[in-house]
Protein backbone atom coordinates (compact mmCIF):
# COMPACT_ATOMS: atom_id res chain seq x y z
CA UNK A 1 0.00 0.00 0.00
CA UNK A 2 0.88 3.73 -0.26
CA UNK A 3 2.59 5.19 2.93
CA UNK A 4 -0.20 7.85 3.40
CA UNK A 5 0.55 10.20 6.56
CA UNK A 6 -2.28 13.03 8.18
CA UNK A 7 -1.26 16.14 6.68
CA UNK A 8 0.03 18.82 9.27
CA UNK A 9 1.24 22.51 8.71
CA UNK A 10 4.92 21.19 8.65
CA UNK A 11 3.83 19.19 4.89
CA UNK A 12 3.18 22.43 3.53
CA UNK A 13 6.45 23.70 1.73
CA UNK A 14 6.62 19.97 0.21
CA UNK A 15 3.23 19.53 -0.65
CA UNK A 16 3.42 23.12 -2.38
CA UNK A 17 5.93 22.10 -4.20
CA UNK A 18 3.26 20.02 -6.05
CA UNK A 19 1.00 22.49 -6.40
CA UNK A 20 3.31 25.44 -7.58
CA UNK A 21 3.81 23.30 -10.80
CA UNK A 22 -0.23 22.66 -11.35
CA UNK A 23 -2.08 24.47 -13.77
CA UNK A 24 -5.32 22.81 -12.02
CA UNK A 25 -7.57 25.77 -11.15
CA UNK A 26 -9.49 23.38 -8.78
CA UNK A 27 -10.04 25.11 -5.24
CA UNK A 28 -8.93 21.29 -4.41
CA UNK A 29 -5.07 22.03 -5.14
CA UNK A 30 -4.71 24.69 -2.79
CA UNK A 31 -3.07 23.53 0.56
CA UNK A 32 -4.85 25.70 2.88
CA UNK A 33 -8.10 24.24 1.97
CA UNK A 34 -6.68 20.36 1.90
CA UNK A 35 -5.26 21.51 5.92
CA UNK A 36 -8.17 23.52 7.29
CA UNK A 37 -10.45 20.59 6.21
CA UNK A 38 -8.86 17.71 7.07
CA UNK A 39 -10.71 16.99 10.09
CA UNK A 40 -14.02 16.65 7.73
CA UNK A 41 -12.35 14.41 5.45
CA UNK A 42 -9.60 12.82 7.05
CA UNK A 43 -6.97 14.04 4.30
CA UNK A 44 -4.07 11.74 4.40
CA UNK A 45 -1.42 11.71 1.48
CA UNK A 46 1.91 10.15 0.37
CA UNK A 47 4.95 10.81 -2.13
CA UNK A 48 6.20 8.14 -4.46
CA UNK A 49 8.16 8.42 -7.29
CA UNK A 50 7.86 12.26 -7.30
CA UNK A 51 3.87 11.98 -7.08
CA UNK A 52 1.61 13.62 -5.18
CA UNK A 53 -1.03 11.45 -4.00
CA UNK A 54 -4.17 12.70 -1.66
CA UNK A 55 -6.48 10.30 -0.05
CA UNK A 56 -9.70 11.34 1.65
CA UNK A 57 -12.99 10.34 2.72
CA UNK A 58 -15.48 12.00 0.74
CA UNK A 59 -19.26 13.02 2.31
CA UNK A 60 -20.80 10.13 0.87
CA UNK A 61 -18.31 8.41 3.25
CA UNK A 62 -16.86 6.73 0.38
CA UNK A 63 -13.01 7.13 0.65
CA UNK A 64 -11.24 7.87 -2.93
CA UNK A 65 -7.79 9.89 -4.28
CA UNK A 66 -7.40 13.34 -6.04
CA UNK A 67 -5.47 13.09 -9.75
CA UNK A 68 -1.77 11.89 -8.95
CA UNK A 69 0.06 15.54 -9.86
CA UNK A 70 4.09 15.13 -10.46
CA UNK A 71 6.42 18.03 -10.21
CA UNK A 72 5.77 18.71 -13.67
CA UNK A 73 2.55 19.71 -13.51
CA UNK A 74 1.17 20.46 -17.01
CA UNK A 75 2.96 23.48 -17.69
CA UNK A 76 3.29 24.19 -21.40
CA UNK A 77 7.21 25.06 -20.76
CA UNK A 78 7.78 21.72 -19.51
CA UNK A 79 7.06 18.55 -20.79
CA UNK A 80 3.85 17.14 -20.13
CA UNK A 81 3.97 13.82 -18.03
CA UNK A 82 4.25 10.59 -19.65
CA UNK A 83 0.91 8.74 -20.11
CA UNK A 84 2.85 6.16 -18.95
CA UNK A 85 4.16 7.95 -15.83
CA UNK A 86 0.04 8.56 -15.48
CA UNK A 87 -0.65 4.93 -15.77
CA UNK A 88 1.78 3.71 -13.36
CA UNK A 89 0.38 6.25 -10.81
CA UNK A 90 -3.71 5.05 -11.46
CA UNK A 91 -1.98 1.49 -11.13
CA UNK A 92 -0.88 2.23 -7.72
CA UNK A 93 -4.35 3.83 -6.64
CA UNK A 94 -5.67 0.67 -8.27
CA UNK A 95 -3.43 -1.45 -6.23
CA UNK A 96 -3.58 0.53 -2.81
CA UNK A 97 -7.77 0.53 -2.84
CA UNK A 98 -7.94 -3.06 -3.38
CA UNK A 99 -5.02 -3.81 -0.88
CA UNK A 100 -7.77 -1.77 1.75
CA UNK A 101 -10.52 -3.70 0.47
CA UNK A 102 -12.30 -0.16 -0.96
CA UNK A 103 -13.92 0.79 -4.19
CA UNK A 104 -11.65 2.68 -6.52
CA UNK A 105 -12.60 6.55 -6.71
CA UNK A 106 -11.30 9.60 -7.94
CA UNK A 107 -12.62 13.00 -7.19
CA UNK A 108 -12.77 16.91 -8.00
CA UNK A 109 -12.17 15.22 -11.33
CA UNK A 110 -12.39 17.84 -14.55
CA UNK A 111 -12.73 16.71 -17.91
CA UNK A 112 -9.58 18.12 -18.90
CA UNK A 113 -8.34 15.36 -16.04
CA UNK A 114 -10.03 12.67 -17.30
CA UNK A 115 -9.01 13.24 -20.97
CA UNK A 116 -5.88 12.52 -19.60
CA UNK A 117 -6.58 9.24 -17.14
CA UNK A 118 -8.76 7.56 -20.32
CA UNK A 119 -5.58 8.13 -22.00
CA UNK A 120 -3.24 6.70 -19.59
CA UNK A 121 -5.76 3.99 -19.17
CA UNK A 122 -7.96 3.64 -22.06
CA UNK A 123 -11.98 2.41 -21.04
CA UNK A 124 -10.59 1.60 -17.56
CA UNK A 125 -12.73 4.14 -16.00
CA UNK A 126 -16.32 6.46 -16.40
CA UNK A 127 -16.69 9.63 -15.95
CA UNK A 128 -19.77 10.71 -13.17
CA UNK A 129 -20.26 14.73 -12.61
CA UNK A 130 -22.12 16.49 -10.34
CA UNK A 131 -23.50 20.02 -10.61
CA UNK A 132 -23.28 20.64 -6.75
CA UNK A 133 -19.00 20.22 -7.29
CA UNK A 134 -19.17 22.58 -10.15
CA UNK A 135 -16.19 25.42 -9.11
CA UNK A 136 -17.45 29.19 -10.26
CA UNK A 137 -14.53 31.25 -11.77
CA UNK A 138 -14.79 34.81 -12.67
CA UNK A 139 -12.48 37.20 -14.74
CA UNK A 140 -11.22 39.28 -11.62
CA UNK A 141 -11.57 42.38 -13.94
CA UNK A 142 -15.63 41.76 -14.49
CA UNK A 143 -15.29 41.53 -10.38
CA UNK A 144 -13.75 45.18 -9.88
CA UNK A 145 -15.26 47.25 -12.27
CA UNK A 146 -18.48 45.47 -12.44
CA UNK A 147 -19.12 47.25 -15.69
CA UNK A 148 -22.47 46.62 -17.88
CA UNK A 149 -26.25 46.17 -17.12
CA UNK A 150 -25.99 42.73 -15.68
CA UNK A 151 -23.82 44.09 -12.85
CA UNK A 152 -25.95 47.24 -12.11
CA UNK A 153 -27.72 45.27 -9.05
CA UNK A 154 -24.09 45.36 -7.90
CA UNK A 155 -23.32 48.68 -8.38
CA UNK A 156 -26.41 49.39 -6.77
CA UNK A 157 -25.53 47.71 -3.53
CA UNK A 158 -22.32 49.13 -3.60
CA UNK A 159 -23.28 52.61 -4.07
CA UNK A 160 -25.61 52.58 -1.16
CA UNK A 161 -23.17 50.79 0.71
CA UNK A 162 -20.82 54.05 0.58
CA UNK A 163 -24.10 56.52 1.33
CA UNK A 164 -24.78 54.91 4.19
CA UNK A 165 -21.67 53.58 5.55
CA UNK A 166 -19.46 57.04 4.67
CA UNK A 167 -17.01 56.53 7.15
CA UNK A 168 -15.45 52.74 5.97
CA UNK A 169 -12.31 51.53 5.03
CA UNK A 170 -10.63 48.12 3.79
CA UNK A 171 -7.72 46.80 5.63
CA UNK A 172 -5.36 43.71 4.93
CA UNK A 173 -5.91 40.91 7.51
CA UNK A 174 -2.80 41.04 9.12
CA UNK A 175 -2.01 38.94 12.84
CA UNK A 176 -2.98 42.21 14.55
CA UNK A 177 -6.70 41.59 13.39
CA UNK A 178 -7.28 38.36 13.69
CA UNK A 179 -9.19 38.32 16.61
CA UNK A 180 -11.41 40.44 15.31
CA UNK A 181 -12.23 38.26 12.45
CA UNK A 182 -12.82 35.28 14.72
CA UNK A 183 -15.39 37.57 16.61
CA UNK A 184 -16.58 38.30 13.48
CA UNK A 185 -17.10 35.18 12.48
CA UNK A 186 -18.75 34.16 15.95
CA UNK A 187 -21.41 36.68 15.55
CA UNK A 188 -21.67 35.25 12.40
CA UNK A 189 -22.79 32.23 12.69
CA UNK A 190 -25.34 33.55 15.53
CA UNK A 191 -26.98 36.08 12.94
CA UNK A 192 -27.11 32.97 10.44
CA UNK A 193 -29.76 31.30 12.85
CA UNK A 194 -27.56 30.14 15.60
CA UNK A 195 -26.80 27.25 13.59
CA UNK A 196 -23.53 25.77 15.19
CA UNK A 197 -24.58 22.54 16.28
CA UNK A 198 -25.39 21.30 12.14
CA UNK A 199 -22.53 19.26 11.61
CA UNK A 200 -21.62 21.60 8.23
CA UNK A 201 -21.23 24.94 10.34
CA UNK A 202 -19.67 23.28 13.42
CA UNK A 203 -16.61 21.64 10.58
CA UNK A 204 -16.62 25.14 8.69
CA UNK A 205 -15.83 26.74 12.40
CA UNK A 206 -13.45 24.71 13.07
CA UNK A 207 -11.92 25.46 9.09
CA UNK A 208 -12.08 28.64 10.25
CA UNK A 209 -10.39 28.06 13.47
CA UNK A 210 -7.05 26.45 11.69
CA UNK A 211 -7.27 29.05 8.78
CA UNK A 212 -6.51 31.97 11.33
CA UNK A 213 -4.44 30.00 13.83
CA UNK A 214 -2.04 29.61 11.39
CA UNK A 215 -2.56 32.60 8.33
CA UNK A 216 0.63 32.84 8.00
CA UNK A 217 2.30 29.71 7.89
CA UNK A 218 -0.48 28.90 5.39
CA UNK A 219 0.20 32.03 3.10
CA UNK A 220 -3.29 33.54 3.12
CA UNK A 221 -4.09 36.67 1.64
CA UNK A 222 -7.31 38.53 3.28
CA UNK A 223 -8.95 41.89 3.42
CA UNK A 224 -11.46 42.79 5.36
CA UNK A 225 -13.94 46.52 6.15
CA UNK A 226 -13.82 48.74 8.57
CA UNK A 227 -17.18 51.11 9.87
CA UNK A 228 -16.54 53.90 11.93
CA UNK A 229 -13.42 51.20 13.19
CA UNK A 230 -15.42 47.93 13.72
CA UNK A 231 -14.98 45.15 11.87
CA UNK A 232 -18.24 44.23 9.54
CA UNK A 233 -16.81 42.06 7.04
CA UNK A 234 -13.62 40.35 5.91
CA UNK A 235 -12.32 37.53 3.07
CA UNK A 236 -9.59 35.66 2.37
CA UNK A 237 -7.92 33.11 0.08
CA UNK A 238 -4.49 31.94 -1.82
CA UNK A 239 -3.14 31.48 -5.35
CA UNK A 240 -3.87 28.62 -6.92
CA UNK A 241 -2.53 28.79 -10.37
CA UNK A 242 -0.35 31.58 -11.91
CA UNK A 243 -3.65 32.97 -13.31
CA UNK A 244 -5.72 32.15 -10.98
CA UNK A 245 -7.02 33.04 -7.46
CA UNK A 246 -9.49 30.95 -5.20
CA UNK A 247 -11.27 32.89 -2.48
CA UNK A 248 -11.73 30.18 0.30
CA UNK A 249 -13.94 32.66 2.41
CA UNK A 250 -16.22 35.41 2.51
CA UNK A 251 -17.86 36.65 5.47
CA UNK A 252 -20.19 40.03 6.29
CA UNK A 253 -22.66 40.95 9.35
CA UNK A 254 -26.29 40.66 7.21
CA UNK A 255 -27.18 44.01 9.52
CA UNK A 256 -24.69 45.69 6.96
CA UNK A 257 -26.81 46.49 3.94
CA UNK A 258 -24.41 45.74 1.04
CA UNK A 259 -21.80 44.34 3.32
CA UNK A 260 -21.39 40.80 0.93
CA UNK A 261 -21.15 42.83 -1.93
CA UNK A 262 -18.38 45.39 -0.80
CA UNK A 263 -16.23 42.87 0.52
CA UNK A 264 -16.24 40.91 -2.38
CA UNK A 265 -15.11 43.77 -4.72
CA UNK A 266 -12.65 44.97 -2.26
CA UNK A 267 -11.23 41.89 -1.95
CA UNK A 268 -11.32 41.46 -5.92
CA UNK A 269 -10.07 44.94 -6.58
CA UNK A 270 -6.98 44.97 -4.08
CA UNK A 271 -5.39 41.54 -3.81
CA UNK A 272 -6.36 39.61 -7.35
CA UNK A 273 -6.14 42.18 -9.69
CA UNK A 274 -2.87 40.13 -10.86
CA UNK A 275 -4.66 37.15 -11.76
CA UNK A 276 -6.89 36.37 -14.65
CA UNK A 277 -9.53 34.56 -12.75
CA UNK A 278 -11.05 34.66 -9.42
CA UNK A 279 -12.13 31.15 -7.97
CA UNK A 280 -15.08 31.10 -5.91
CA UNK A 281 -15.38 27.24 -5.18
CA UNK A 282 -18.80 25.22 -5.44
CA UNK A 283 -21.86 25.70 -4.29
CA UNK A 284 -22.48 22.25 -2.74
CA UNK A 285 -25.79 22.31 -4.12
CA UNK A 286 -26.83 24.67 -1.38
CA UNK A 287 -30.14 27.04 -3.59
CA UNK A 288 -29.16 30.28 -1.63
CA UNK A 289 -25.03 29.86 -2.42
CA UNK A 290 -25.74 29.24 -6.19
CA UNK A 291 -28.25 32.05 -6.65
CA UNK A 292 -25.72 34.27 -5.06
CA UNK A 293 -22.66 33.31 -7.18
CA UNK A 294 -24.57 33.14 -10.08
CA UNK A 295 -25.83 36.67 -9.66
CA UNK A 296 -21.88 37.26 -10.37
CA UNK A 297 -22.44 35.90 -13.80
CA UNK A 298 -18.94 33.33 -13.86
CA UNK A 299 -17.25 33.34 -16.76
CA UNK A 300 -16.23 29.97 -16.61
CA UNK A 301 -17.84 26.41 -15.00
CA UNK A 302 -15.24 24.62 -13.87
CA UNK A 303 -16.80 21.37 -13.84
CA UNK A 304 -16.04 18.28 -11.87
CA UNK A 305 -16.77 14.87 -10.97
CA UNK A 306 -15.40 11.37 -9.91
CA UNK A 307 -13.82 8.76 -11.80
CA UNK A 308 -15.04 5.08 -10.93
CA UNK A 309 -13.81 1.57 -12.77
CA UNK A 310 -15.82 0.50 -15.96
CA UNK A 311 -17.95 -2.63 -15.32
Amino acid sequence: MLDFEPVTINDKELIQTFFDKSVFRNCDFSFSNIFCWKHAYDTTFAVENDRLYIRFQAKNKKPGYLFPICHCGLDPQIPPPSPDGLTQALERILRDATLRGEEVRLYAITPEMFALIDAAMPDKFVYTTDRSWSEYLYRSENLISLVGKKYQPKRNHINKFKRSYPDWEYVPITRAIIPECEDLYRRWCAQDGNNTHENSLLEEHIATEKAFSEYEKLGLIGGALRIKGELVAYSYGQPLTADTFGVHAEKSLYAIDGGFTMINQQFAEHNCANYLYINREEDLGIESLRKAKESYHPDLMLNKGFVSLRT
